[in-house]
């Protein structure tokens, strides 16, 4: 199995038998990352972890331009999706516990939580008026007002041809759920925090895996998102931590 990252949450699972896709999005203008539309054609199979903007955004025009493609969400998603055109042919409602054998996988579907994200100030909302990106606030406040999460975040487990990754849409666990421990690779969102160090070290010595990539740590929706520093966490397990590189693949 290969692991392909893209950007924000967005993930590529390879194996022998096929590929799926976890949370496309195309970075919004002033990021660095170079991320388009058309990387995110030909997958058959699209698995969205909670309805945020920079995760399901741009499912939309995907389907569009990929009317096979089928996205399987939770209630959430696919409420938000309706509403924005995608055909419930294109749709796949998933509930908790469920398991899905799609090519070559099996995925099976945890209740998550989302990351604690910072509350808004004032001194947070002056750097948006001053940021180069500051016409992007009005888009996605409005775009965050159509996609709610509804504490509907999702994990997903993924195995294949004898590996197991546990791959998370935001840095968080819930208590009364039972996780899979001592996966081959953990997928960690490095983002949502105020201080992201001490939730990262708790999701990792509960899940106890056996190799961690940081994903979702890069500037792609500025001014609200910025490049995080993995250096503590990298630091802190120096054989375990691993911060991706975008378009790289990695061999689980």
């Amino acid at each position: 199995m290969e692991l392909i990252w893209h950007g924000t949450a967005s993930m590529e699972a390879v194996c022998g038998q096929g590929r799926l896709l976890f949370d496309p999005f195309v970075p919004l203008k002033g990021s660095s990352v170079k991320t388009c539309i058309a990387d995110y054609d030909g997958f058959s199979d699209i698995f969205v972890t909670h309805c945020h903007l920079d995760h399901v955004v741009d499912l939309p025009e995907i389907a569009e331009r990929n009317p096979d493609t089928v996205i399987h969400c939770t209630q959430a998603a696919f409420d938000a999706l309706r509403k924005k055109g995608v055909p419930e042919k294109n749709l796949s409602l998933l509930r908790y516990g469920d398991r899905r054998d799609v090519n070559g996988f099996a995925v099976r579907v945890f209740h998550g939580r989302h990351a604690v994200l910072p509350k808004l100030d004032a001194r947070r909302v002056l750097s948006w008026i001053k940021s180069p990106a500051r016409r992007n606030v009005p888009y996605m406040y409005r775009e965050n007002r159509a996609c709610r999460e509804r504490d509907e975040t999702v994990c997903y487990q993924l195995e294949a041809e004898g590996k197991s990754v546990f791959l998370l849409g935001s840095m968080n666990l819930r208590d009364e759920v039972t996780y899979p421990t001592g996966a081959d690779v953990l997928v960690l969102p490095y983002a949502g925090w105020v201080d992201n160090l001490p939730p990262a070290v708790r999701v990792i010595e509960r899940l106890q895996p056996k190799r961690v990539l940081l994903d979702h740590w890069d500037d792609t929706f500025p001014p609200l998102s910025s490049w995080v520093d993995t250096a503590p966490l990298v630091r802190r397990y120096p054989d375990l931590v691993t911060a991706l590189t975008h378009g790289e693949p990695v061999r689980v």
